[in-house]
C-alpha cells in the first residue's frame, strides 16, 4: 500500500501560479437560482476531463483546454520561492517581467457543448500526437502541439487543429458517446491513428484516421450494433447500426444493453494473453457484459509472440477435439474457425509498418483476415450474484485486467530457466474485471476460462437454427465500498485509473473521494494455488483463500464540503505520474481546487513479504493542509447583478427615489436571494476555518500534555543515574526498572517466535505436496469411508442394525484375538528356562530384545487403530440414535 507523505503540495496551492491552471478566472457563486443547476456525474457519465502526456497535463476548465507542463511549474514556483527568501522586497510579477506562464491556453472551433472525457493515446516510444476531445454527442481529434511552445513567453492562445469524427453519426438525435478507446494494436504514426467509439444504445465503431484521406474521419471502417449482434444467427447478416432518421423501432435490449462503459482487456504487451488486446469489454448498465473477440482494424500490429501462442494453444486444441465424442461438436466448430483464422495470417507476408510510426518493439504489420468474418461473434452475457434483491446493478465504469501469457506452452521445449524467466510472479492466469455502480461499490470478479476468438456460421440453406447465447457465469470475489454510508446517496459516478507500479492494483475516484486496491498479495497466493500440481486438499484452500481480504483498500483524498463551491461537483478522474521531476503523483481537480497527493513507491512483491517488526510503533495519520476555500476568491455576485437580473428598460430607474411597487419587490427580493447565497457560502467558509482552529487547539493542548508526561518519566528515570552512566547506590526504582525491561525483553522474544511459527505454518500450508504417511492416512480414511457408503443403502432400522452387527463382529474378532494372544504366551516357556528359544543353551534361535520391542510396538499400533475405529464407529452409531 503507498504511503501519503504529503498533500497538494505548495507549488498548486493559492497563491502560487500554479493553482490557477484548475480554478476559473471568474468563479461563479453558489447555489444560484438564477443559474443553471450543473449536471452531475450519473447523469453523463465519468467526468475524464484531464489528461497527461509525460509531465505535461490537459485540463478541461469551463469551455477551454489549459495546458502545461507540471515539472515546469514546479520549477518555477521553487525559483520564485528562493528569490523570496533572498530578496528583501516583493516578489517579481512574472507577466511585467516577461517570464514563462504556467500553462498555455488551446482554443477549438467547436465547444457548443462541454467536454467530459480527454484521451491521449499512450505511446510506446514518443510522445502521443493525437487527442481525443469527446463531448456527449461529439467527438472531435485535435492535433497536439509541440512541447516547444510551453517554453515559450508568448501568452496568446494556441489554436487547435481539429477533426470532427463522425458529423452525421455522433450528433444530437443519436445516443451519446460513452467511450472513446484507442486500439491497442492499433497503427499510430503523425499522420492518423485507429480508435474505437462506443455509444450508449450499444453501437461499435472502428475509425481508421488519416490525416491526408479526410473520410476516413467521416465514415468507420467497421461499425457493429450489438443489439443486432446479440441475436445473430449467421455472419452473412446485416450488423451495421441504423443510419441518421432512420426509424429503429421498439425492442426490449434498448434498455438491457445501454452502455455503461468499455474497455479493451489489454494493452498490447508481449507478457499478457494474446486475445487479451483485440478483446473489447462491454459493460451494460443493468449488469451484463459482453465480450467481442477479437475486434481488429484492416491493418494491425501482433506483438512478436502473438502469432507463436495463438498456435501453440489452437493447433493442439484442435488435435484432441477432432479425435473427441460428436458432443464436442460446437468447441471443434470454433476451433476450426480460429485455425482458419490463424491460417490466413501465417499466410500472409509482414507488411512494412509506416515511416515514424509507434509500434510494439518487434510486432509485426499484418491485414486484418477476411475469413471467417471481420465480424466476430458476441460473447456474453457474463453475469455474477452479488446476494442483493435488487436486478440492477446501475454499473458505471468498467477495468479488465489480462491473464498472463501461458508461457510454459509457448517455450515448450525449451530451456526451464527461459520459460521461468518469461513469466511473473504478479501475473495471474486468469482474467480479473473491476467494476463500479452507481452506489460508490466497487466488484471484483475472476474469469477463469479465457475469452477467445469466435464468428458467427456461414449461412446455409434449408437450414434454422436458433442461436444460443447462454449467460456465463465469473467468480465475484469481493465487493467493497468506496465511500461512506453517509455519502451514498449522493450523486456518484466511480471511475478507474491504473497504478503504475503493478497491474492489480489502481485508484477509484467518485465524487469527493480517491481510494487505492490492491490485489497483489491476494494474486499471488492464487497464482501459486492454480499452479500447485497437489490437488489434495485444494478446494479446502482456495475456500480459505476466497474468505481472506481479495483486496486491501485505503483512501487516499478527501473533499469536504466546505471546498465545493457548488454541492455534488464531481472530481475528474485522477492521473497518475511517476518520474524524477514529480515523483509518485496524484493529481485530480474539481472547479473548486486542486488536490493531489505525494506518496511514496510501495515496496517490491519481494520485499513486501517481509514482516514488521514486531511491537513497532504505528504511524501517526497524515491530514490534508488546509486550503482557502474557493467561494473566498469567487467573483462577487453583486458585480453583475444590474447586467443579470435587471432588466434594460428598468436600470434608469435605479437611480431616482425608491418607489413602493411590485418592480421593486422584485429586485430586491432578487437581491435578497443572491447575496444570502453568497453570504452562506461565506459563513460556511469560515466556520470551517474557526472549527479547523478549535480542533488545532486541542490536538496542540494533547501533545503537550503527552511531551509533559514523556518528559516527567525520562526525569524520574535519568535521577537515579549517575554522570558516568551508571544507575546511583539505593536507587529504589533500579529493581523494578530491570524486572520490567527483561519482561518486556521476554515478551517481544515471545511474540516473535510466535510470528514465526505462525507464519512459517501458513507458508507450509499452501501449494505444500504431502508427505507419505500423510498420503496413506488419507487413503485409509477414504477405504473407511467408502466401507461406510457400502452400507447406506439399507434405510431406518435396517441401517442400524447393518452397523450394529459390524460391530459385534468387530468386538468378538477383538476378544478373540486379545484371548488367544494370552494362551499362547501362558504356553510359551519363559526365557530363563533351558531349551526356550532366549535360553542361552537353546536350540532354537535367540530373537533380540530390541525386535521384540519393536513387534510389540507394531502391535500395540495396531491395537490402538483398531480401537480408534472402534470408537469412531460407536460414536457414529449414537448419533445416529439420537438424530432418529
Amino acid at each position: 500500500m503507498p504511503k501519503v507523505n504529503s498533500y497538494a503540495p505548495a507549488w498548486l496551492c493559492r497563491p502560487s501560479p500554479g493553482a490557477s491552471l484548475f480554478t476559473s478566472n471568474s468563479l461563479a457563486t453558489p447555489a444560484q437560482d438564477t443559474q443553471p443547476t450543473p449536471k452531475s456525474a450519473t447523469a453523463s457519465g465519468a467526468t475524464r476531463t484531464i489528461a497527461k502526456r509525460g509531465n505535461e497535463v490537459f485540463a478541461v476548465i469551463e469551455n477551454e483546454i489549459r495546458w502545461s507542463n507540471l515539472a515546469r511549474v514546479k520549477d518555477q514556483w521553487q525559483q520564485q520561492a528562493r528569490q523570496k527568501k533572498t530578496s528583501t522586497g516583493q516578489t517579481k510579477d512574472p507577466a511585467k517581467d516577461g517570464e514563462i506562464p504556467s500553462y498555455r491556453l488551446t482554443r477549438c472551433r467547436f465547444w457548443r457543448f462541454p467536454s467530459t472525457v480527454l484521451s491521449i493515446k499512450s505511446s510506446h516510444r514518443r510522445m502521443a500526437p493525437f487527442l481525443a476531445i469527446v463531448t456527449e454527442h461529439t467527438v472531435h481529434i485535435a492535433v497536439l502541439p509541440d512541447s516547444s511552445h510551453l517554453s515559450s513567453k508568448d501568452t496568446s492562445p494556441i489554436r487547435l487543429k481539429t477533426y470532427q469524427l463522425g458529423p452525421t453519426t455522433h450528433v444530437i438525435p443519436e445516443a451519446p458517446v460513452v467511450s472513446a478507446l484507442w486500439h491497442p494494436l492499433g497503427l499510430h504514426t503523425n499522420l492518423g491513428g485507429c480508435i474505437v467509439t462506443v455509444t450508449a444504445d450499444a453501437a461499435v465503431r472502428v475509425w481508421e484516421l488519416d490525416r491526408n484521406n479526410h473520410w476516413s474521419f467521416d465514415q468507420p471502417t467497421l461499425a457493429i450494433d450489438l443489439q443486432k449482434l446479440v441475436d445473430g444467427s449467421s455472419s452473412d447478416q446485416d450488423f451495421a447500426p441504423t443510419g441518421f432518421g432512420k426509424n429503429k423501432g421498439f425492442s426490449a435490449d434498448i434498455y438491457d444493453m445501454e452502455v455503461a462503459s468499455s474497455c479493451f482487456a489489454g494493452n498490447g504487451s508481449e507478457r499478457e494473453d494474446a486475445w487479451a488486446p483485440m478483446t473489447l469489454w462491454v459493460a451494460m448498465k443493468p449488469g451484463d457484459l459482453y465480450a467481442l473477440c477479437p475486434l481488429l482494424p484492416s491493418k494491425w500490429q501482433a506483438p512478436s509472440a502473438t502469432i507463436p501462442s495463438l498456435s501453440s494453444a489452437i493447433i493442439p486444441k484442435l488435435a484432441s477435439l477432432e479425435e473427441a465424442p460428436e458432443d464436442l461438436e460446437e468447441e471443434l466448430t470454433a476451433c476450426r474457425q480460429q485455425y482458419e483464422w490463424l491460417r490466413e495470417i501465417d499466410d500472409q507476408e509482414p507488411l512494412d509498418p509506416p515511416s515514424e510510426s509507434d509500434t510494439i518493439q518487434g510486432a509485426d504489420v499484418f491485414t486484418r483476415p477476411g475469413n471467417p468474418s471481420a465480424i466476430p461473434r458476441l460473447q456474453g452475457p457474463f453475469r455474477f450474484e452479488t446476494g442483493d434483491e435488487l436486478d440492477d446493478l446501475d454499473l458505471c465504469d468498467i477495468m479488465v485486467i489480462a491473464a498472463r501469457l501461458n508461457a510454459e506452452d509457448l517455450m515448450m521445449g525449451e530451456d526451464e530457466e527461459l520459460a521461468v524467466e518469461s513469466s511473473e510472479r504478479d501475473q495471474l492466469s486468469g482474467t480479473v474485471i473491476c467494476l463500479t455502480s452507481g452506489n460508490g461499490r466497487v466488484h471484483i470478479c475472476l474469469e477463469l476460462d479465457g475469452v477467445e476468438g469466435q464468428w458467427l456460421p456461414k449461412a446455409r440453406r434449408n437450414a434454422f437454427r436458433t442461436p444460443l447465447s447462454e449467460p456465463a457465469d465469473l467468480v465475484l470475489l469481493e465487493s467493497l465500498d468506496t465511500i461512506k454510508d453517509s455519502d451514498a446517496a449522493a450523486a456518484t459516478w466511480p471511475t478507474f485509473t491504473r497504478d503504475v507500479h503493478s497491474r492489480y492494483s489502481f485508484f477509484v475516484t467518485n465524487t469527493t473521494t480517491v481510494a487505492f486496491f490492491s490485489m497483489s498479495s491476494f494474486v499471488q497466493r492464487l497464482e501459486a494455488e492454480l499452479q500447485s500440481e497437489d490437488i489434495s486438499g485444494s478446494s479446502f484452500r482456495m475456500q480459505v483463500l476466497f474468505d481472506s481480504d481479495v483486496a486491501k483498500r485505503e483512501q487516499i483524498l478527501q473533499v469536504s464540503d466546505a471546498d465545493l463551491i457548488v454541492k455534488n461537483e464531481h472530481l475528474a478522474t485522477s492521473v497518475v505520474f511517476y518520474d524524477y521531476d514529480l515523483g509518485y503523483l496524484l493529481l485530480t481537480y474539481n472547479p473548486s481546487n486542486p488536490y493531489a497527493a505525494a506518496m511514496d513507491v510501495p515496496a517490491d512483491a519481494l520485499s513486501a513479504k517481509i514482516p514488521p517488526i514486531p511491537g513497532s510503533p504505528a504511524l501517526l495519520p497524515r491530514r490534508a493542509p488546509y486550503q482557502v476555500p474557493a467561494v473566498l476568491y469567487a467573483q462577487s455576485p453583486l458585480d453583475s447583478f444590474v447586467e443579470k437580473h435587471v432588466p434594460h428598460r428598468q436600470r434608469n430607474t435605479l437611480k431616482d427615489q425608491v418607489r413602493l411597487s411590485p418592480a421593486t419587490l422584485d429586485l430586491v427580493t432578487s437581491a435578497h436571494r443572491v447575496l444570502s447565497a453568497h453570504t452562506n457560502a461565506l459563513e460556511r467558509a469560515a466556520s470551517d476555518l474557526f472549527r479547523r482552529c478549535e480542533r488545532l487547539q486541542g490536538e496542540m493542548k494533547d501533545q503537550l500534555k503527552q511531551l509533559s508526561e514523556v518528559a516527567e518519566r525520562i526525569k524520574g528515570t535519568t535521577s537515579e543515574i549517575g554522570e558516568d552512566g551508571n544507575r546511583k547506590e539505593g536507587a529504589r526504582n533500579g529493581e523494578a526498572l530491570d524486572k520490567r525491561l527483561d519482561a518486556a525483553k521476554d515478551r517481544q522474544a515471545e511474540l516473535a517466535q510466535r510470528y514465526d511459527a505462525l507464519r512459517k505454518k501458513l507458508l507450509n500450508s499452501g501449494g505444500r505436496p504431502l508427505s507419505e504417511r500423510e498420503k496413506a492416512w488419507v487413503n485409509e480414511v477414504n477405504v473407511l469411508s467408502e466401507s461406510f457408503s457400502e452400507q447406506e443403502e439399507p434405510k431406518g432400522d435396517e441401517q442400524d442394525q447393518a452397523l450394529a452387527q459390524r460391530l459385534e463382529m468387530v468386538k468378538q474378532l477383538a476378544t478373540s484375538l486379545i484371548s488367544e494372544t494370552k494362551s499362547i504366551v501362558a504356553k510359551a516357556p519363559s526365557p530363563t528356562e533351558p531349551g526356550s528359544p532366549s535360553s542361552p543353551g537353546g536350540s532354537q534361535p535367540r530373537v533380540p530384545q530390541r525386535l521384540q520391542r519393536a513387534k510389540i510396538a507394531d502391535a500395540m499400533r495396531m491395537v490402538e487403530r483398531e480401537s480408534a475405529v472402534i470408537d469412531a464407529i460407536t460414536s457414529r452409531l449414537e448419533r445416529l440414535n439420537t438424530s432418529m
